[in-house]
């Protein structure tokens, strides 16, 4: 009697073991939700309604039930759908799909957060210097933006109640959970540096004037100290409408993500193609209409390096995407600040950035804050890609691109030198504006063809290929589970038999996303 209680309280404890350890890493993703790209197929190509059919049989025949579905995307290199399984751990379930000959990539639905702003003693109270130091009053003299240009900005939401953002689209801002009130201000200071209106004699200017701002909310809850969060589907559900958009004709020539995650994906060819959220950027990257503007993250480590936990931020870490921007943030006097993470494409304005907020009361005053983080760098080049499409309205988001980065100058104060980066150079806004002028004929309307361009007919050829991580840290569990007839409801409205087989299996694996 005394060794079946032992056995009892043995079993209970692994049990009780077993449960916290999936706690601890379940909180870093939605349970159950799983991010999947299906490759397309003939019986897939007949439009939305079919595409619905292929998810939702893939996902009965996996023992899921969709979720969500994302028709813009899945216009592009593949079928982009999120399926949930009540049964089986997110890691877990997703690397088993990736080793299925009809999924291009998947992932958990990692949580998202709004990059952190961090306190560093660097802060002064100069008001507005960031736009005297990338010389945008030098372009006013030409341009002060465009009502027909708009930019999308990815973030918390913006608050149109303050008025000096009276310019946000009320007929195409988007919230993923239908509120679109910001209630932490992150978005708003960001589309404030963007495109606060300008000579209206109330709070700022923005760097353009005149753009009008599109507000994608995906950051909607927050994390435990309070900043804004999200997750991957969240923001890959915000591309998703982003695309959509321009899929439609709207006139969008950036699109500002002042948001990052630091996990354990070694940068390379072979890993990006298999995540989801690095081909919904790629699919939004080759429709080539607008510059994606990342912010480079606020941990002082390396773009594209690991920090001291193996892990790389993101999206800043990406490669092959043609039509991003990372950017670094800088101080007033021109160095790097010591918070902002290295190697990016370029450097802009990051402390002390005075922009707007979320209004209170009944006031007719412009709210105002002073933040700092590379979430304000970021706004200044988004909102300056818009100024140089006013001046030059057939521009590609390539072309853009290159003046941006070919307008800014040598590396900045302070930054590391790395060997995937040169360093990060300062940006201009006028010289900018002059290398587009003077390199008209020479810009380059598409980006030349790269070892990136196949992902969309990217196979996996064997279970090796899926190690994302430092040391060969992929590794399996064994043992088959048993299988359930069952039935669900699907996404399209029709049942259908459900087949679950639950699989063992484990992955390492540590992902985190923040605001910037």
């Amino acid at each position: 009697m005394k060794d079946l209680s032992r056995k009892v309280v043995l079993v209970f404890a692994l049990l009780l073991s077993a449960a916290l350890a999936f706690s601890a890493s379940a909180s870093e993703y939605e349970e159950g939700d799983v991010i999947v790209v299906l490759r397309p197929s003939e019986a897939s190509s007949g439009g939305v309604a079919s595409s619905a059919l292929r998810v939702a049989s893939f996902a009965a025949a996996e023992g899921a039930w969709v979720k969500e579905t994302y028709p813009e995307l899945s216009k592009g290199s593949g079928i982009y759908a999120v399926i949930h399984s009540d049964t089986r751990d997110a890691q877990e379930f997703a690397e088993e799909l990736k080793s299925n000959p009809e999924v291009l990539a998947a992932s958990p639905n990692y949580k998202v957060y709004a990059a952190k702003t961090p306190n560093d003693p660097e802060v002064n109270t100069t008001d507005t210097w960031g736009l005297f130091d990338i010389d945008a009053p030098a372009v006013w003299d030409t341009s002060t933006g465009s009502h027909d240009i708009y930019v999308a900005v990815i973030d918390t939401g913006i608050d149109s109640s303050n008025p000096d953002l009276d310019n946000v689209s009320t007929e195409y801002s988007y919230s993923t959970d239908t509120n679109l009130k910001d209630t932490h201000g992150h978005g708003t200071h960001v589309a404030g540096v963007i495109g606060a209106r300008g000579n209206n004699g109330k709070g700022i200017a923005g760097v353009n004037w005149d753009v009008q701002l599109i507000s994608v909310r995906v950051l909607t809850g927050t994390d435990g100290n309070g900043q804004p969060a999200g997750t991957v589907k969240d923001v890959i559900k915000g591309i998703n409408y982003v695309t959509g958009l321009l899929n439609n004709g709207v006139n969008i020539k950036a699109v500002n993500m002042s948001l990052e995650t630091y996990i354990k994906l070694v940068p390379g060819h072979d890993n990006f193609v298999k995540d989801p959220f690095w081909r919904a950027l790629k699919d939004l990257s080759e429709l080539n209409k607008a510059v994606m503007v990342v912010a480079a993250g606020n941990s002082a480590q390396t773009v594209g390096q690991p920090n001291t936990e193996g892990k790389y931020v993101y999206p800043a870490s990406f490669a092959g995407l043609d039509n991003m921007i990372t950017v670094g943030a800088l101080n007033k006097d021109g160095s790097l600040a010591s918070f902002s993470n290295k190697g990016a494409d370029v450097a802009a304005p990051g402390v002390a950035i005075l922009s707007t907020w979320l209004q209170t009361g009944t006031t007719s005053e412009v709210a105002l804050k002073e933040d700092q983080g590379t979430s304000m760098a970021a706004p200044f080049v988004s909102g300056a890609a818009a100024l140089l499409a006013s001046i030059s309205s057939d521009i590609t988001a390539y072309q853009l691109k290159q003046a941006i980065l070919g307008g800014s100058t040598a590396s900045v104060s302070g930054s590391e030198k790395v060997e995937t980066s040169a360093g990060e150079k300062k940006f201009s806004l006028s010289g900018a504006n002059t290398y587009m002028k003077d390199n008209a004929a020479d810009l380059s309307a598409e980006p030349a063809a790269s070892e990136y361009d196949d992902y969309a007919n990217y196979t996996v050829s064997r279970v090796e290929d899926l190690d994302y991580y430092q040391n060969n840290s992929f590794s399996t569990g064994g043992g088959g589970g048993g299988c359930n007839a069952g039935a669900g409801f699907l996404a399209v409205g029709i049942f259908a038999s459900l087949v679950m087989c639950v699989k063992r299996g484990k992955i390492f694996l540590d992902r985190n996303i923040r605001k910037e």
